[in-house]
Parts: structure tokens; C-alpha cells; sequence
């Protein structure tokens, strides 16, 4: 199966973009010919906070970095947000183009990480939504495996054990109903995050059909954490898969 069209299939078949405006941004939609239309749409990360997690956060949900440049209170952010900047202008690259690219350290982590488990980078920051739901995110990135496709999210600089759930008082925090019977622990979270960007992708029928008839088996969604110390891939749980409709509606 050929990467360049795969890309040109999810670039092109995109429902909508995200929008900056000053230091605020937000999600809409667009029509056939690519113009704008329709109103701002609401991000699923404040809604998930909102409506899902719990109001304790887990011990490890917190970034750790090294090196002068990212000192400050914020140095951890600026470091994601410059990451995530790279990664996604050099996944729509060869590996040729990339190598000779200038990479911060969790930008080659991330790409190493990625050929380690046989991931090819299609295209990142692809664009997925619901006008009906009021609710928009954007994959970070989606590679290919074979003939799988995976929506791959991607989290740097958390550290610790990200199974550890929220305590309040001593006692393990769950996640807000209809999803109490999982621990709200950095890990969850981000499974609960990832099985609604995989849920609106999924919505897209003719965009999944097509993809069919150029050799894609199915889709699948895939968590990669990297940090300076290690890396590490989960697949995303029939449990939490089994969800993602669920999620969505919540979510509105």
C-alpha cells in the first residue's frame, strides 16, 4: 500500500481545520470546496475534564524536561508545543527528508518509537468532527502497520507510573459516570481522550469505505508516551473502543 495515497485520501476528505485567531484557536467545518462554514466548534479536552474525569488530578499528571532552554513554570509546555510542531510538519515526510531535518530530542524519540513498532507516518494534525455534537479535535497522528491504519496519539513528557489513579482523602478516585468503573489515572484519561478522536474518524463512512478499497483492513487507535527517559506504546482496549460513542455523546 502506497503512504502518498493514503495521505492524499485522509488530507483531502478532511471535514473541517483548525482555526487561529490570535492566541485562541477552534475547529470548523468546511464545505467541498474547502470554505469555512458553520460555527466555532467545541475541543474535547476541556469537555473531558468537564463531564468525565474527576476534579483530583493523578499524581504523574505532570511534565518533566531537561536543558536550559525549557527552565521556567511553563518550560514543560513550550517544550510539547514545540515538539508537537515538529512531529507534525515531519510526519508528512520520507525518512530521508526527516533525517536531515533538525530535531528536538523528543522529536527523534518520537519517530524512533514509531519505526520500532513498525508505525509509517502518514500525516499528522488531520482534522476529525461532529457538527451535529458541537465537538471537533484534530489526530495527532495516523500511520500505517501493515494495512492497519492507526490513529496515534501522542503524549510527551509524562512521567511516573500513569496507572496511579486520583486520590482524594486516601481513597482511588473513578471517573465520572457512565465510565466509573475505570480509575481516573493519566493512562485512562488519555485512553478516554484517544476512543473519541477514534470514534469521530470512524463516523466518517465514505472516508473508511474508501479507504477499503485501497487495501486498509481496518483502523485502529494506538497511545505512544515518550519522555527523556523512555518510550511507550499501548494499543487502545476493546473497553475503551467499545466507548467512543458513548464518549462523544457525554461530551455534548
Amino acid at each position: 500500500m502506497k503512504t502518498a495515497r493514503v495521505r492524499q485520501l485522509v488530507e483531502s476528505t478532511a471535514p473541517g481545520r483548525f482555526v487561529r485567531s490570535g492566541k485562541n484557536g477552534c475547529f470548523r467545518a468546511v464545505d467541498r470546496a474547502g470554505k469555512l462554514t458553520g460555527p466555532r466548534l467545541c475541543g474535547i479536552t476541556k469537555r473531558l475534564h468537564e463531564r468525565v474525569f474527576g476534579d483530583a488530578d493523578p499524581p504523574c499528571n505532570r511534565c518533566v524536561w531537561r536543558g536550559s532552554a525549557w527552565k521556567g513554570a511553563k518550560g514543560g509546555i513550550r517544550r510539547g508545543k514545540a515538539v508537537d510542531s515538529q512531529v507534525s510538519r515531519l510526519a508528512k515526510l520520507t525518512d530521508a527528508q526527516r533525517a536531515d531535518a533538525s530535531q528536538l530530542k523528543l522529536t527523534k524519540l518520537t519517530f524512533a518509537a514509531l519505526r520500532y513498532h513498525g508505525l509509517t507516518p502518514v500525516t499528522a494534525q488531520r482534522v476529525v468532527l461532529d457538527e451535529v455534537l458541537n465537538v471537533g479535535t484534530a489526530i495527532d497522528i495516523i500511520c500505517l502497520r501493515g494495512s492497519e491504519l492507526c490513529v496515534t496519539e501522542l503524549k510527551t513528557g509524562y512521567a511516573g507510573d500513569r496507572a496511579v489513579a486520583a486520590r482524594v482523602g486516601g481513597a482511588a478516585q473513578m471517573m465520572q459516570r457512565p465510565f466509573h468503573r475505570a480509575s481516573d489515572c493519566v493512562l485512562h484519561r488519555h485512553f478516554a481522550q484517544l476512543a473519541a478522536t477514534l470514534a469521530l474518524f470512524e463516523s466518517e463512512i465514505e472516508t473508511i469505505n474508501t479507504l477499503k478499497e485501497i487495501g486498509v483492513t481496518n483502523v485502529r487507535g494506538i497511545l505512544l508516551y515518550v519522555n527523556d527517559a523512555e518510550t511507550e506504546l499501548h494499543e487502545l482496549p476493546d473497553w475503551w473502543a467499545r466507548r467512543g460513542d458513548k464518549l462523544l455523546s457525554v461530551l455534548c
